[in-house]
């Protein structure tokens, strides 16, 4: 049996879609309703029919404990496999996908799901009863999971609805709060710090958010994670306008995971506005190698954390703003070239 399961609270106007992008392919939609004041339940009993089931759990302003709390009463429900789709998202299969198959052939215990962009992708199913917890009150992860026990699952992406500016200051600010105690009490873990730094990065909040993500990369802990940590204190090193330590930076996250190109292309660009011209091609020649479009970043594993344009047209971006700068307008118009070549070809992938 399969088993749907949705954290809620009042969501009446974006559950109903969040389960009927589901419902088709599973057996049962496990709604949790955490304090749902309006007829979220209702809109939910509407969608779902008689696969609804709903448990109550009193919020703990802790995510993990409630997705515990949802992959027990899923494996209470007979459940075998629990999949997790929140309020804010859809679940998008491929024509003819058929998920009960997918799930008896597969020996993982975890499938990662893609989101839509291919941007980053989340453990979004789980083998019950399950063997693994999520761990961390936001931003939460599922631990205990062992080498070769999670793999991306083809053939179903997910999207996430967008926040307005006013709801996602909250949430931010939120974040921010519950980390700072959480880094305080688990100041060992990279990942709280990681997370603290990207609220304090949302909220525009630049030198809390460098201090929060340099704590992560020196607590040497998933490479992926560390380098892209890396690359994101370098981006707010940017926004300052502060070029040399965004270099610094990107270079300290490939000495961490030499096959991030994005820091590469970074470094590009920051060396482009610091006019060191000879740096910002070679940085750009280095992304490209390490890339997507004409280099071999297609052999090296990535759980998450990309950002794709720099992995097709975004050194080529650089280098033809370099050329320029330099009055060279044959390697210029060359290079333009090749960016509109992948961007095309980046463009192409996504909507494959």
């Amino acid at each position: 049996m399969i088993v749907s399961t949705t954290l809620t609270a009042s969501h009446a106007g974006i559950i109903g879609d969040a389960l009927a992008s589901v419902a088709a392919q599973v057996d049962r939609c496990l709604v949790i309703d955490t304090g749902a004041r309006d007829d979220t339940l209702e809109v939910a009993r509407r969608i779902a029919g008689d696969k609804l089931l709903v448990r109550e759990f009193r919020w703990q302003d802790d995510f993990a404990a409630a997705r515990n709390f949802a992959l027990e009463a899923a494996h209470s429900a007979g459940g075998q496999w629990a999949v997790t789709v929140d309020t804010d998202e859809r679940l998008l299969f491929d024509a003819g996908f058929d998920l009960r198959g997918a799930l008896a052939r597969t020996r993982a215990a975890v499938l990662l799901v893609s989101e839509e962009n291919a941007i980053y992708s989340k453990e979004r199913m789980v083998r019950l009863p399950a063997a693994v917890r999520w761990k961390g009150p936001t931003h939460e992860v599922l631990a205990g999971q062992r080498d070769g026990e999670s793999v991306q699952l083809p053939g179903v992406r997910f999207r996430e609805l967008p926040k307005d500016e006013a709801a996602l200051r909250r949430k931010f600010e939120r974040d921010v709060a519950i980390l700072r105690r959480y880094t305080r009490q688990h100041a060992k873990e990279p990942r709280w710090h990681y997370y603290l730094g990207a609220s304090h990065q949302d909220l525009g909040q630049y030198a809390a958010a460098i201090d929060a993500y340099r704590a992560c990369a020196a607590l040497g802990g998933w490479a992926e994670e560390g380098a892209w940590a890396c690359y994101r204190a370098a981006e707010c090193c940017c926004s300052l306008g502060r070029w040399a330590d965004a270099i610094a930076l990107c270079a300290q996250g490939l000495a961490i995971r030499p096959a991030t190109a994005e820091l590469a292309w970074l470094a590009g660009w920051a060396a482009y506005k610091s006019k060191r011209y000879e740096d910002a091609i070679a940085w750009s020649n280095m992304a490209i190698v390490n890339g997507l479009h004409d280099g071999a970043g297609g052999s090296f594993p990535r759980i998450g954390f990309r950002h794709p344009p720099a992995l097709y047209e975004g050194p080529y971006d650089v280098l033809r703003w370099t050329f320029n700068a330099l009055g060279d307008a044959a390697a210029a118009q060359q290079a333009a070239q090749e960016y509109d070549a992948a961007k095309l070809a980046r463009e192409g992938t996504r909507r494959a």
